[in-house]
């Protein structure tokens, strides 16, 4: 295809400069247009992916074709329609598992829709479509959103994070014959677990495209060796600060393990024109011998198993895999702050992060004492509420003052310490290890110190409520005495008076019926008489 454009461009520096001794030249047409061929297009167009999104499509629709085949079913992606797609869509996000006949954990079932919708869009096939978004497909994604859940319910979605090599392990390693330069196989995997300890370098691919002359060697002041590495690594997913930093690893002299001498005596064991930096060692070979490696290069599966194997062939008490090695790497650079000293022109901040001691926590029933509390008349006195001597707040006043002198001691210290300056590598990094351990011992003394005035603070405040309860107590119990007193002693009169009055009543019945008792025997005796005294007047 000839494709013709009439485009009239004007430079905007001239034809003609002129040079340092006034002489007139023309200066060379610069081409603007490279040389590409088709072949080179292609392969930029292929590479627009990382090489694991394309390993995850190419998985997912193996997947799915595996699935197709189990419940024997046809599907032709050039031809298919969207309405005949979704029923497959949804049987297959409903009924899909792994190989063991277990459910994907979540970033695998998404990574299978995902993929699934990579191969449509991409040629050959470029259908255009949104298997997450399309109205056509809101089906199957409803089933899909479902097997999430479920998912998240069986608690699948628990990322297992790998653990970092335990202090133990690093010098049972260190010191094991699985690590030792005498030999090919010894000398490989040291170098290996040198520069993934100091680098921290990530993934198989990774350590399979590194150079020989990926790491050059340089002199401090001091004239101590230190590696740099001369490339960083193609990661999607490191910072853009993270890729400038320049890392590197120190010898240390007279130690007969430095990292430095080792990765000497394996490039200098190494062919010249080695096209990988990892290589397979000779299986024979003479201790005598230059050359200990053939040119072929470590597979990039062996690579991927390198600590496994070490750490079995070591004898470690866990098999620990090649991200528990960077994990160690990023922990020792992080607690120690050795990237500090080996950082040489760019400044890196670290926020060390320490978890604070679990504390008991505050019961105000220590306030009370127990002793005290059980006496006869809680109300009459103070003395259920435990006093605070004096002396103790004294005594918390003295530490804090202690921790204060403590803090000024320590900021002179930092003060005090002399430039670095001069110094050898060992010492400078001996320096920054104990000035970080400083820095994290008077961060959690100031830590306790708050914790220590919250506390003081809640006992004020617990005090002050009991006080005021007991206040409250004492003013409300003698009122109600007096109360109750005064109406037992109106009770007792009124009892009193109702007795008195009750015993007159029953005096003047008693002398009431007496007098009646005289009066009627009076008038008896005087009938009896007067019947005896008219029988003989009637003779």
């Amino acid at each position: 295809m000839n494709t013709m454009f009439d485009l009239k461009c004007e430079s905007s520096s001239g034809e003609e400069e002129e040079t340092e001794g006034g002489e007139s030249s023309l200066t060379a047409q610069i081409a603007r247009c490279a040389n590409v061929s088709s072949a080179d297009l292609d392969e930029l167009e292929h590479n627009r992916n990382e090489s694991s999104t394309v390993k995850q499509t190419v998985w997912a629709v193996n997947c799915f074709k595996a699935w197709l085949r189990e419940k024997q079913l046809t599907i032709d992606f050039k031809t298919v329609e969207k309405s005949e797609l979704n029923p497959v869509l949804r049987e297959f996000y409903g009924s899909i598992r792994t190989s063991k006949g277990e459910l994907y954990g979540i970033s695998s079932y998404v990574g299978l829709r995902a993929g699934l919708n990579r191969f449509i869009n991409e040629p050959p096939l470029n259908r255009v479509w949104n298997l997450m978004q399309d109205t056509e497909f809101r089906a199957a994604n409803n089933v899909f959103k479902g097997v999430v859940k479920q998912i998240r319910r069986s608690g699948r979605n628990i990322t297992a994070h790998y653990p970092p090599i335990s202090p133990e392990d690093q010098h049972l390693l260190k010191h094991s014959p699985a690590l030792d330069p005498g030999n090919p196989k010894g000398l490989l995997n040291k170098v290996w677990y040198d520069i993934q300890l100091h680098f921290g370098l990530r993934g198989k691919e990774g350590n399979r495209h590194l150079q020989p002359d990926a790491f050059a060697l340089n002199r401090d002041q001091n004239g101590f060796k230190y590696f740099t590495m001369t490339l960083h690594e193609d990661t999607k997913n490191m910072p853009e600060k993270d890729k400038k930093t320049r890392r590197a690893m120190y010898e240390e002299p007279g130690n007969p393990l430095c990292p430095v001498a080792s990765l000497e005596k394996y490039l200098s064991k190494i062919p010249a024109d080695a096209k990988a930096l990892y290589l397979q060692p000779k299986r024979t070979y003479v201790i005598a011998d230059e050359m200990w490696y053939t040119p072929l290069p470590m597979g990039v599966n062996y690579l991927s198993q390198m600590l496994p194997k070490i750490c079995k062939e070591a004898g470690t008490r866990t098999i620990y895999t090649n991200h528990s090695l960077r994990l160690t790497a990023i922990q020792r650079l992080t607690e120690s702050r050795e990237i500090m000293a080996v950082c040489v022109s760019v400044p890196v901040e670290i926020n060390t992060q320490w978890q604070q001691p679990e504390s008991t926590p505050y019961s105000p029933s220590s306030e009370l004492d127990s002793s005290s509390a059980r006496q006869e008349s809680p109300v009459s006195s103070h003395s259920w509420v435990k006093q605070e001597p004096e002396p103790e707040a004294i005594q918390w006043e003295n530490k804090n003052s202690d921790a204060a002198t403590d803090a000024e001691k320590d900021k002179n210290l930092n003060t005090s310490i002399p430039s670095m300056e001069g110094l050898p590598s060992s010492v400078m990094l001996t320096i920054t290890k104990l000035q970080c351990l400083l820095e994290s011992k008077q961060e959690r003394i100031e830590a306790l110190e708050r914790q220590v005035q919250d506390l003081q603070e809640d006992r004020r405040f617990l005090r002050s409520q009991i006080e005021n309860l007991t206040g409250a107590r004492l003013v409300s119990v003698p009122e109600a005495s007096t109360s109750v007193f005064s109406q037992s002693r109106s009770r007792k009169r009124r009892r009193k008076s109702s007795s008195s009055s009750y015993i007159e009543d029953e005096s003047i019945t008693d002398e009431s019926s007496s007098e009646e008792s005289s009066s009627v025997r009076k008038k008896r005796r005087h009938k009896k008489k007067g019947k005896r005294g008219c029988v003989p007047h009637c003779d």
